[in-house]
């Protein structure tokens, strides 16, 4: 017996990813495309469906890496970033400096920025890490801020409930433990040298060796 479907339904969504496919062949990464970016919209802008993911989240992610994603990637996520407009760019500087002084306005003495591959002695990534006085008493166990390259986005300590409203006041969405492992489904990223699918927080904060 074939495999059981859901019909019309299947059948249409199938459609649709061939079609677009076969167009993401012939244009390749050609976000200028007319051709493409017209079938996208006759198509209805079909996306992956990503429960929990948040609009902001999702564009940061589509773009930065659905470009380049793997092969066996749902075609949508790459059509996605090619006929969409990226998230406004965010100055390092700008950025990181506006954590800092949130930090400082809260009194948590923070030290200055660092690459995530000197936080973890090697490798590189997507986000800086700042440390900050978290009014425990232990210099040996600092605050950790980690500030993603990819946008207003950071995270930390939930618990630090202080630092984490400062952040938001400031400007920046706070990732918590929750919002991090939001599954975002059938986007391969190649990730210590394996094409999988990765959550949220692997995606907006992301170091490698």
């Amino acid at each position: 017996m074939g495999a059981h479907t859901n019909g019309p339904r299947d059948a249409a969504a199938h459609t649709v990813r061939q079609r677009l496919r076969a167009a993401l062949e012939r244009h390749g990464n050609a976000a200028d495309d007319v051709e493409l970016r017209m079938l996208y919209e006759q198509l209805g802008r079909p996306r992956v469906a990503a429960p929990g993911l948040p609009e902001d989240v999702r564009a940061a992610v589509v773009h930065a890496y659905a470009p380049g994603c793997g092969a066996s990637s749902d075609p949508l996520w790459r059509a996605e970033a090619l006929c969409t407009e990226p998230p406004p760019p965010v100055d390092s500087a700008e950025r990181l400096g506006r954590a800092t002084a949130a930090l400082v306005a809260l009194g948590a003495v923070p030290q200055p920025p660092m690459p995530c591959g000197l936080y973890h002695d090697g490798g590189g990534g997507n986000f800086d890490v700042i440390l900050y006085d978290d009014g425990r008493g232990d210099p040996d166990r600092p605050g950790e801020l980690f500030v993603s390259r990819l946008g207003l986005f950071v995270n930390g300590n939930d618990d630090d409930e202080d630092v984490r409203a400062a952040l938001t006041a400031a400007g920046f969405h706070w990732i918590d433990e929750h919002a991090g492992g939001t599954a975002v489904p059938a986007l391969d990223v190649l990730y210590f040298g394996e094409w999988t699918s990765l959550c949220v927080d692997l995606l907006l904060f992301q170091w490698q060796d």
